[in-house]
């Protein structure tokens, strides 16, 4: 297809949104609530992540990704002009602090930062958690050339006997944590906030503190012990999040992390014990307290989706096709049946790599099949300090492509 089909040379702010289509215009917000409770909508969602963010404080530090306000101040009229293109388009993220961190969920108070040296590349740091039975040390740093990407170099738990450690530690909420006061947020006038509540799967949460390689081989060696963690990790979360949405004001509660155990990397049955049953207990839990749930897992999904569906997720994306997942965006739609909304499926190395018109045509393929329960979505967002020309064009050319065929019939 050709790269004028849907594109020109000067991009304009608000160009084709609302023409001649006789139709109710709804604001990102509404869009994005509708499509996932599956009510009808004027558009198919857009969430250009990147573009979405407004971040609060997490332990976790930064959240690897700039927030809308830092886009706005940087000397960039071209990423400006995204921006204002998005206003009434994308939504964004605010997102309530929830201090789940992977590392067993320990409360930040327990929790140091210090720095310990920088160079041209990075500042190195590390996290002390002072547990009853002695202190356990991270080693991390964090990349100059991006917006805070953090790198772990050392885990803290790296023996059996750490485990003990992290586990003496007795738990209570993050002494900051409450639930969100609207009345105190800024003002919203074109419609795009979202509050969301940030989790992470529980067996993530124990697998984070060690390691990848430590965890599986722990699953194999000790399984008992990792189911326990994966159940204190569970009950943790459900205390944080008992308090956050004690006010009905969070629209939805994100769980991410699986892909860290679906199958090829974990067999079926340890997906089903450690990942399925926990986030199906959450996601009741957020239903319960009026939020909906939305499942972020990368890689491979065509095994587990019918387990998210099972768990009664309302949305999961990314949705990656080949090769860096295992189904194409049209397969999943037909095999979710639109009991799920999908986001997807833009890999961020497209954005980043590919010409104008590969990136159309990615974007076309996107809303083959039901349009009804899908999101048009990047796969993540960039945490680059500047684009290059090619990607703002790209960014484009999502944005032109998603104006002229994310009509949905209401």
């Amino acid at each position: 297809m050709a790269a004028d089909t849907f594109t020109s040379e000067k991009h304009t702010a608000h160009a084709g949104i609302a023409e001649n289509t006789g139709k109710k215009i709804m604001t990102p917000r509404e869009r994005f609530l509708r499509v996932l409770k599956h009510q009808p909508a004027d558009r198919v969602p857009l969430d250009i992540q990147g573009f979405n963010n407004h971040w609060s404080p997490t332990v976790e530090g930064w959240s690897g990704f700039p927030s809308t306000e830092e886009l706005s101040r940087q000397d960039s009229p071209k990423i400006l002009e995204i921006l204002d293109r998005l206003k009434d388009k994308n939504t964004i993220q605010h997102c309530v602090p929830t201090w789940i961190n992977r590392y067993l969920v320990t409360p930040p108070q327990r929790i140091e930062e210090v720095v310990t040296g920088e160079d041209r590349d990075a500042r190195y740091f590390k996290r002390i958690i002072d547990t009853p039975e002695g202190p356990l040390t991270a080693q991390l740093k964090r990349s100059r050339d991006s917006y805070g990407m953090v790198w772990t170099l050392k885990y803290p738990v790296e023996t059996l006997d750490d485990v003990k450690k992290i586990r003496s530690i007795p738990f209570e909420l993050p002494e900051k944590l409450s639930p969100v006061d609207l009345k105190t947020l800024p003002e919203d006038p074109w419609g795009q906030r979202l509050i969301y509540a940030y989790a992470t799967t529980p067996a993530i949460c124990a697998a984070g503190m060690m390691g990848m390689e430590n965890f599986l081989l722990h699953c194999a060696l000790e399984p008992e012990l990792i189911r326990e963690l994966v159940d204190e990790a569970l009950e943790r979360i459900l205390r944080i999040l008992e308090r956050v949405l004690s006010n009905r004001s969070v629209d939805i509660v994100w769980i991410g992390g699986s892909e860290w155990l679906t199958p090829p990397m974990a067999s079926p049955q340890m997906y089903d014990e450690l990942i399925w049953q926990s986030e199906k207990k959450i996601t009741d839990f957020a239903h319960q307290h009026g939020a909906l749930v939305h499942l972020h897992c990368h890689g491979n999904i065509r095994s587990v989706l019918p387990k998210m569906i099972a768990a009664g997720a309302d949305y999961t994306e990314p949705a990656e096709p080949p090769p860096d997942g295992d189904i194409s965006f049209a397969e999943a739609k037909k095999k979710a049946e639109g009991r799920i909304v999908l986001g997807g499926n833009i890999e961020l190395h497209s954005i980043e790599n590919s010409s104008r018109d590969e990136v159309e045509k990615l974007v076309c393929s996107a809303f083959e099949g039901n349009k009804s329960a899908m999101v048009l979505a990047t796969s993540a967002g960039s945490n680059r300090i500047s684009f290059p020309e090619n990607m703002i064009e790209n960014y484009h050319t999502m944005i032109d492509v998603w104006e002229k065929m994310s009509l949905l019939d209401q």
